[in-house]
């Protein structure tokens, strides 16, 4: 080895391979095929070495330099402890083992960086409570999920149904897709562009009318990005949810075994609560693992990306039901999971240093008490936590998610929290 070049996670190291060493195991490899070859016209492992040369030189030429060129990369980073990532590009200069063979590693490593102060870690931190009014509003959508539609004689509003014909112009022209008949609609769902819903609202059974608004700037169809439309509207029927009751019946529906209104409500409050908590604690996490990342923006080698990248892929193809086996970039493009990959990457990288740095150790009783958080969600818990401690695997995955938690908790205790107070619907919505 004579240089080093190092720019970012990549590297490149130079070497030498002797010219004497390659030939002597080429010569060895012609030698092992002669012994095993079974040439037309001479006997099995006879035929002259020069016909060997002849035949299979240039592979194993290829062979001898390609290996040479492998175990003088490995040797050297493991004398100097190098933390590789991926493979290496090996690169030889010439394939002439006449003379000495020069050669180009170019890999790339594992970072090496310190941490910015933990002190410096800002965040805001969402507050929130549950309301007499948020279990009201959470029942009345319970209601309405399992409700009856019926037809009124009323003006359409915000959170009634109406059974509408439209259709969509764009420059005078019906657009693609622009119409539909006797399409029911929620007014105040906000499930059509903006604008659309509220033109409906005061229109009654028989009316008609047209509305203009514009497509959103970032509208998934391309060709009506931004563009002002006109709707024509006719209103074919405005109907409201009939709600059932509250009662046993419909506590049953819901999965809520009480008999009392009061019990229903004190049993879905727990359960908003719980949710609520969840939420929030998740929330926070991931608002000081965004802090803390923005703080440390390292490099990350394109290796472990694209292997993240690869791996996200894959978890899309798998709810999308597709066969992961055969996916390509024409059917999801690798290079759409590179920015979540590349965070999630760095992230990992910042966490597994804090580790280190901090020699944080999974701590059993932190174990236990996540193995018991996870198996309250599940029917059976008991049938969960046999599950868990019966599977090495899955109780690693536990130790690796508890130590996350110690650090979180770490984390957490540095940073500077700003309080952010927000309802319940905001905490549960927000992205």
């Amino acid at each position: 080895m004579f240089g080093i070049k190092k720019k970012g996670s990549e590297q490149k190291l130079t070497f030498k391979l002797s010219s004497a060493d390659l030939k002597t195991e080429f010569d060895k490899k012609v030698k092992q095929q002669q012994d095993s070859s079974n040439l037309k016209g001479y006997r099995k492992g006879k035929a002259p070495q020069d016909v060997i040369e002849q035949l299979y030189g240039e592979q194993i030429t290829g062979q001898v330099i390609y290996e040479a060129m492998t175990n003088t990369f490995y040797k050297k980073v493991s004398e100097d402890k190098i933390s590789v990532v991926g493979q290496p590009a090996l690169n030889p200069k010439s394939m002439d083992i006449s003379k000495d063979v020069s050669f180009e590693a170019i890999f790339e490593v594992y970072p090496e960086f310190s941490l910015k102060k933990f002190s410096s870690i800002k965040y805001k931190r969402p507050i929130s409570s549950i309301s007499e009014e948020d279990v009201d509003e959470t029942i009345k959508k319970m209601q309405k999920r399992f409700g009856n539609l019926e037809k009124i004689e009323e003006a359409s509003s915000k959170g009634k149904f109406s059974k509408i014909d439209f259709e969509g112009y764009m420059d005078g022209e019906l657009f693609e897709g622009g119409a539909s008949k006797d399409y029911l609609i929620e007014i105040g769902s906000n499930n059509m562009i903006p604008g659309f819903e509220d033109g409906i609202i005061g229109m009654k059974e028989g009316d008609e009318k047209e509305i203009n608004i514009n497509f959103p700037d970032d509208y998934h169809a391309e060709d009506l990005k931004g563009k002002p439309v006109m709707f024509k509207i006719k209103v074919n029927e405005v109907l409201d949810t009939n709600l059932p009751e509250l009662n046993k019946e419909f506590f049953e529906k819901v999965g809520i075994e009480v008999e009392t209104i009061e019990d229903f409500k004190k049993d879905l409050e727990d359960k908003l609560q719980k949710d609520l908590d969840v939420t929030l604690k998740r929330k926070i996490k991931e608002r000081v693992f965004d802090a803390l990342e923005t703080l440390n923006p390292i490099e990350i080698p394109a290796a472990m990306v694209s292997a993240e990248a690869d791996n996200l892929r894959k978890a899309a193809a798998q709810q999308m039901g597709m066969d992961v086996s055969k996916i390509t970039d024409a059917d999801l493009p690798l290079e759409n999971f590179n920015e979540n990959a590349t965070k999630r990457v760095r992230l990992g990288v910042i966490l597994n240093k804090i580790i280190e740095d901090k020699q944080m150790k999974s701590q059993d009783e932190m174990v236990k008490e996540l193995i018991e958080e996870r198996a309250s969600g599940f029917k059976d818990p008991e049938q969960y936590k046999n599950w868990i401690y019966s599977s090495e695997e899955q109780l690693k995955n536990m130790e690796s998610l508890a130590l996350e938690e110690q650090v979180t908790e770490f984390l957490i205790n540095e940073a500077k929290a700003e309080d952010e107070n927000l309802n319940f619907e905001e905490v549960m919505t927000m992205s």
